[in-house]
């Protein structure tokens, strides 16, 4: 990657673990001026080595650099963080406490920075591949792990929507991207756990919130780009949601993009300046995909690139998948990977939580993380496409807090796509579940029930299938946690509340 190493002379990020030691403070200091982020300093604050660094005043220690952000940050908080061993701390206002300060013009910005100069920069010790898209970014991550897996086993780390794995240890994930100071601290953990390759998901909220501002990935994938995430705390408009997704690639040097992308043309202006590669169906795309079998055993398709031609077979079923798996081909091959290690790679790959098939006496169910309308509309056509259902059956509910034009969206597909439909419970937060469903059923005219108990919505939507009919159970698909108010609950998932209905109906039988 020359051009990497050209541009990493002119980065001023590139340095921050280096100067960590040797300078303290005032590396970081040097780094806030480059980037005309600095307004104001301590005297004091040159002199000191923090020991820790966090944004929550819950996790702080003796010796903790502490930074004020966030929608609803109180100056209580910082009053707490002092309290417990804060050193100093970084916030745009100056909260007239006695504490060393470095006041900023913008603290998302400078927190990133921060977060890279205190863990000594860890994305630039690896290859770092970012995934954004409406659509699809999880199950593309999985497919791309799974091809490096099959290369050198235990050396990718994978930060998802799923979970964050760093090579030894995994957690759940609460948010797509994490924020700075955990970010960094996984990359960090990544590296001395032995990895040599990081897969993660950005989201258009990462980079809204510049939780990824200064990271530099040698590989950037662009899926897809669909209306979502609008409104509340999400994103004001569409445009400003496309605009964020396409601000993702000024950090790439290697663009991977579907050509079949709304918006296409802004994409590609979002490029310049990059080594771009498309992918699709077309032949004038640089990875192109032909002669497309899909059925309940798998896929099988060509991909062709550099004008030769590749035979792949895979567990994952449907068109949609198929692409998915087309931009992690194109990625492994710009890596320099084998073809012959993808092809193993991509064979048996898993994806946990998405379009998870399961068979009992004819009724065919699929557990997909389905949550919007592109994604959901794959999970339908592919449905139809695959088993050519008697009936379909549909489960599902809309996160709280989250896209009015969401709720629409799922509503109308079920309306279009499915025979009966259950609403229930998916992460609603402050909002009544009840009402979230009633909201979505002003769409629905077919058969619908509300069902607030999630497991207990599986067993209807099971009980009431039968032979040649398919069952949909869209948006939680393995996660095992329901967000209420402002925790997270355990729940089984959908994929064990599923196998537990099948457990039971088979020791009736045998009974």
């Amino acid at each position: 990657m020359e051009d990497r190493k050209e541009r990493d002379l002119e980065n001023p990020f590139r340095r921050a673990r280096e100067t960590r030691e040797k300078d303290g403070v005032s590396g970081l200091l040097t780094l806030l001026r480059r980037e005309e982020l600095l307004l104001e300093v301590s005297e004091e604050v040159e002199r000191l080595c923090p020991k820790a660094f966090t944004a929550n005043s819950k996790e702080v220690v003796d010796g903790t650099f502490f930074v004020c952000k966030g929608y609803t940050f109180k100056k209580e908080y910082l009053e707490m963080a002092a309290e417990r061993g804060a050193v100093f701390y970084m916030a745009e206002t100056d909260y007239k406490i006695s504490l060393p300060r470095i006041l900023v013009k913008d603290i998302r910005r400078a927190t990133s920075l921060a977060a890279r100069w205190f863990y000594h920069a860890p994305g630039e010790e690896l290859f770092v591949t970012g995934i954004t898209g409406t659509k699809g970014k999880t199950t593309t991550a999985y497919i791309l792990k799974s091809i490096l897996d099959a290369g050198t086993p235990g050396k990718t780390a994978i930060f998802s929507t799923m979970e964050v794995y760093t090579g030894k240890k995994s957690r759940i994930s609460h948010l797509t991207t994490p924020e700075p100071a955990e970010l960094q601290s996984y990359f960090r953990e990544a590296k001395e756990n032995g990895c040599s390759h990081v897969v993660m998901e950005v989201s258009s909220q990462a980079m809204k919130l510049s939780r990824v501002y200064g990271e530099l990935f040698p590989i950037g994938i662009f899926l897809n780009v669909d209306e979502d995430h609008i409104g509340g705390k999400e994103h004001a408009t569409l445009e400003e949601y496309v605009n964020c997704k396409i601000s993702f690639l000024s950090q790439c040097d290697t663009v991977i993009v579907n050509k079949e992308t709304r918006f296409f043309d802004q994409v590609m202006s979002g490029c310049a300046g990059r080594r771009t590669l498309l992918y699709g169906h077309d032949d004038s795309c640089d990875g192109v995909i032909r002669n497309l079998v899909s059925d309940a055993s798998g896929s099988r398709f060509e991909f062709g690139f550099e004008n030769q031609w590749y035979a792949f077979e895979t567990s994952l079923v449907g068109r949609f998948n198929v692409e998915n798996l087309a931009a992690a081909i194109l990625a492994a091959f710009v890596m320099g990977i084998s073809v012959g290690t993808i092809q193993e790679g991509i064979r048996s790959v898993h994806i946990p939580g998405r379009m998870a098939l399961m068979e009992y006496n004819g009724i065919h169910i699929v557990v997909d993380y389905a949550h919007n309308y592109l994604s959901f509309l794959n999970v339908y056509q592919a449905v139809k496409e695959t088993f050519s259902p008697k009936h379909i059956h549909s489960l599902f509910g809309s996160q709280g807090e989250r896209s009015q034009v969401r709720r629409r969206d799922v509503g109308v597909l079920a309306e279009k796509y499915a025979d009966y439909v259950y609403l229930t419970a998916d992460d609603p937060g402050y909002e009544d579940v009840t009402e979230i469903c009633m909201e979505i059923g002003k769409h629905i005219t077919k058969p619908c029930r509300i069902i607030p108990d999630r497991e207990e919505a599986v067993r209807e939507a099971l009980s009431a299938a039968e032979p040649g009919d398919v069952v949909i159970l869209a948006g939680k698909g393995a996660e095992v946690t329901q967000r209420v108010r402002d925790k997270f609950v355990p729940y089984i998932s959908d994929v064990k509340a599923a196998q537990r209905w099948i457990a039971e109906q088979k020791e009736r039988t045998f009974s």
